[in-house]
Parts: structure tokens; sequence; C-alpha cells
């Protein structure tokens, strides 16, 4: 089932850490993600820290989607998961190393998601 999900800058999550992060924060950060408009069609994953929502296009393919990027809580570890083409894409980049991919063909774009998903700065506690 499809979340639609909000991202939204959280400043106590920049360091992406979001221990004591108030209620009123987090609710702010949904607020924000939520006016992004945007749709993603997998949930983060619970075993990270904090989540975002990216709009990101492969142009030699063609291929748009809205990928959830999941953070870990050292800023070190990101999954990113996404659909295109109707394939389920799941890869994870590890101190900016893809050390997994699920279908092959994320190598070379999840780090180019995971840094436009640090560029925007913003981030939501999952839990």
């Amino acid at each position: 089932m499809a979340a639609t999900l909000a991202v939204a800058a959280l400043t106590a999550c920049g360091s992406g850490s979001s221990a004591g992060v108030s209620a009123e924060a987090k609710a702010e950060a949904q607020a924000a993600l939520d006016g992004l408009g945007l749709t993603a069609e997998y949930d983060p994953n619970s075993e990270y820290q904090d989540y975002t929502l990216v709009d990101y296009e492969i142009t030699d393919i063609g291929a748009q989607f809205v990928a959830t990027v999941s953070r870990s809580s050292d800023g070190k570890k990101y999954e990113v998961h996404c659909n295109f083409y109707g394939d389920e894409q799941v890869a994870v980049l590890d101190n900016g190393k893809v050390t997994e991919d699920k279908t092959g063909f994320m190598e070379g774009d999840t780090p180019k998601i995971v840094e436009k998903a640090e560029a925007q700065g913003i981030w939501v506690p999952i839990k």
C-alpha cells in the first residue's frame, strides 16, 4: 500500500540522530513532508533512524520515481527503496559504497539519490 509521507527540516536531526526530538518537532517534520506532495510506494525501514522522500529521475532511461531513503543514526548507512518500470528496487549505501542492490540496476544512482536526500537536509524521525 502506498504511504503518503512528508518531509521537514529538523535541526535536531541534522546530525542523523533523532534522539531527544520533541513531539512538536516531529509534527513539524511530518507537516513539511506532507507539503512536498510526494507519495511514496514504500514505508521507511524501521531499522533506521530517519527518513526522507526524494523525487528522482534516471534521465538516460526516462524513469522517474519517488524514493524512500532511510538513514542510520550515525548518518553513514542509507537504504533507498523505490519502484520503477514495475520493479521493486532496494539498495544500501554504507560509508559511501553500495553494499546491497536487489536488482543490480541501482549502483550508479544510489549515491546520487542519497546525495540529493542530504542536500534537501530534511529528515523525519522514524520512531
